[in-house]
Parts: structure tokens; C-alpha cells; sequence
């Protein structure tokens, strides 16, 4: 969970710790991080591996949250930017489709090296849009994050049952992808239906919300229940507790966060895909500050150098334990460490049309 980050509030624009100093060229100036929420034990990772880069490098990380709203987030970085943002490195996600393409143009305006996460059009590249600032676009797999999941709810049904599927914010790559994939495993699984999909928008409350009004559409014929984070799958848990039918109806997730695994280790619930946001977070700030140090020339950079899926885990009962109790060290994670191999994390380029 976030703890101990330092808010020095800027009044009326929800940024952390915000400096002005110029930098020369070549010169590492200051360090944003846009990311989706200030409660996440997801984002607060990230921005923890953020942290051990810009910390070896002697700079603090200013964090700028969205709560998932992209034209907040444009606005907060607005005022970043209005004065220039010469060697800034930025590690942001644009909240929505819809933003990313204005936030990075007016990172390059400013002077800024921006490497964008989760959110980009299928249209735009960081090879043909503002190509000297945008270094890399950054994600996780949705597509295999929820084929995995749904093969797991095939497993624990035997094969046969009535599944219903929470998304998240629609235009969202990974929210378009996990159900893309959750629908391959019903493919592959005759037996399986999905009765309903419904839009909770990452959020517990609303994954709550939905789940009740799922149990007294369907009651015993709702057999499961695939969410496309882990945030709404707490939210169908806590449905189904109110029923007395947590552990009876699997529920997946997908994040890994560790009120889930500890719930997966229960048996409330079923799976999730663990993704390590102190990697990405790490792996972000340093493309960005290597463009700006010099140790990364972006026109020697293959497209899959700039584009490209993290590694991630599917967590089960069978390595959930081997996956709580691992820990990242942040003295394996400064700058130079990371420079090392910046792609170590890699699983390849993010394939042609998987963020229609």
C-alpha cells in the first residue's frame, strides 16, 4: 500500500513534490510518474521501483494521479509542462485512449522523455509519433492474461458452467484484451457460457454492485465469476459473502495484488494474473533517463525495443506462497543495474492490432 511517499502538495493540481529547476542538456532534471490511483497496492509498487531508479540517480519522483481520469491527468501535467520540462523523465499512463497522444506531444513540446504504460492507441507508435520524446510504450499481455484465467475457471468447473465477466473502463487496452481472451477460453471450452458481461470500470464498489444484482438475476445458476482486475473481483467476493457463497462460486482477478493472493490461499477465490509493477516502474524511469543521459540512442532502437509486453505470473493455489513472499530489492534496481539489459523484463513486442 502507499506509504511514507512525500506530498508536497502544488495547490489545485494534485502533484507531489514538484520542482522547477532547469537542467542542461544531456542532464537528468526531474522525475514524473502519472499513474491511476493513490490507493492501488499496484501503482504503489510502481511507483517504488521508480523510486530505486530515480533514487540512485539523487532524484525524488513526483507523482501525479489521475483516480482514471484523463483529462485531470492532461491538466495536472499541463501546469508541469507550461513552464518547460527540459531532461524530465516521465513514466505515465494516460488514463484512456482518448489522452494518450495529447499528453505525449506535449511531453516532447516541453522538452520531456516520456515512456507511456497500458494505454495506446492502435494507430500511434513511439516510432511515428513524436518519436524523439515518446520512448517506449509499456504492458502487460490482457489477451493471455484472461485466456489463462478462463481455462482456469474451465478446470475448476469441469468443463461446465455459467460464467459472468466484470470489464474494465472499455476503451482501455488490457480491459479489450482480457476479455478478448476470457472469450478463447470459452472457445475452447464447449461447456462453459458466458451469461453476461458487465462494465465496472476497475472498480470494487461497482464490482460489488454488480455481482448482487447478478446473484438475484441468476442464483444457483451462476456457477462463476471472471473480473478483469483484481479491484472488482474484491468487489464479487464481497457480493457473494453476503450471500454465503464465497469459495462455493470461483472468482479470478488479474494484478495479483495481495489481498487476493491471501484470498486464493483461502479458496475465495480462484486465480489471478500477477503482474510486478515495481518492474515496470523501474523499467519505465530508466528508458526515460537513459534517453536523456545519453546511454540510450532511440534511433538505434528496434520496434520491439519500444513496444512491448512485461513478463507476468498466473497465481493459483499451487505457487501463490512462492508469490507472496517475493520481494523486490531496491539496490538491484538502481539505474545502473537496470542499464545493464533495460529489456531484461521483455516478452517481446506487443503484436500489430492486439490494442483494437
Amino acid at each position: 500500500m502507499l506509504k511514507c511517499f512525500r506530498r508536497k502538495l502544488a495547490v489545485g493540481l494534485g502533484v507531489l513534490s514538484l520542482a522547477t529547476t532547469p537542467s542542461l542538456a544531456g542532464d537528468l532534471a526531474n522525475v514524473y510518474v502519472g499513474v491511476g490511483s493513490a490507493s492501488s497496492e499496484y501503482w504503489a509498487a510502481f511507483i517504488e521501483g521508480a523510486k530505486a531508479v530515480a533514487g540512485s540517480k539523487g532524484k525524488d519522483v513526483n507523482v501525479i494521479v489521475s483516480d482514471f481520469n484523463g483529462q485531470k491527468l492532461l491538466e495536472q501535467f499541463g501546469a508541469v509542462f507550461a513552464t518547460g520540462c527540459e531532461g524530465c523523465a516521465i513514466a505515465v499512463d494516460p488514463a484512456s485512449n482518448a489522452f494518450t497522444k495529447a499528453i505525449i506531444e506535449r511531453a516532447g513540446d516541453a522538452g520531456a522523455k516520456i515512456v507511456n504504460l497500458w494505454n495506446r492507441p492502435d494507430e500511434i507508435h513511439p516510432w511515428d509519433t513524436a518519436p524523439d520524446a515518446w520512448v517506449a510504450n509499456i504492458s502487460f499481455d490482457g489477451v493471455d492474461s484472461g485466456y489463462r484465467n478462463g481455462m482456469e475457471l474451465c478446470k475448476a468447473l469441469k468443463g461446465k458452467g455459467n460464467i459472468v465477466a466484470l470489464q474494465g473502463i472499455p476503451d482501455n487496452p488490457p480491459a479489450k484484451q482480457r476479455l478478448a481472451g476470457l472469450e478463447k477460453a470459452v472457445a475452447e471450452c464447449p461447456g462453459l457460457k458466458l451469461l453476461d458481461v458487465q462494465v465496472g470500470n476497475w472498480d470494487q464498489t461497482q464490482g460489488q454492485s454488480i455481482t448482487r444484482a447478478w446473484l438475484t438475476k441468476y442464483g444457483s445458476d451462476l456457477n462463476g465469476i471472471f473480473s478483469a482486475n483484481d479491484g472488482m473481483a474484491l468487489g464479487a467476493v464481497a457480493a457473494l459473502r453476503e450471500q454465503g457463497l464465497a469459495g462455493k462460486v470461483p472468482v479470478t482477478g488479474s494484478d495479483g495484488s495481495s489481498d487476493v493472493m491471501q484470498l486464493i490461499k483461502s479458496g475465495e477465490m480462484l486465480s489471478t494474473m500477477y503482474i510486478d509493477g515495481y518492474v515496470q516502474g523501474a523499467t519505465a524511469t530508466a528508458l526515460a533517463v537513459g534517453v536523456i543521459t545519453g546511454d540510450i540512442d532511440l534511433a538505434k532502437l528496434g520496434k520491439e525495443q519500444r513496444d512491448f509486453y512485461l513478463s507476468q505470473t498466473l497465481v493459483n493455489k499451487d505457487n501463490v506462497d512462492a508469490i507472496l513472499t517475493k520481494k523486490n530489492d531496491p539496490a538491484a534496481f538502481s539505474y545502473d543495474k537496470v542499464k545493464a539489459n533495460f529489456w531484461a523484463a521483455s516478452v517481446g513486442q506487443i503484436p500489430a492490432g492486439a490494442n483494437k
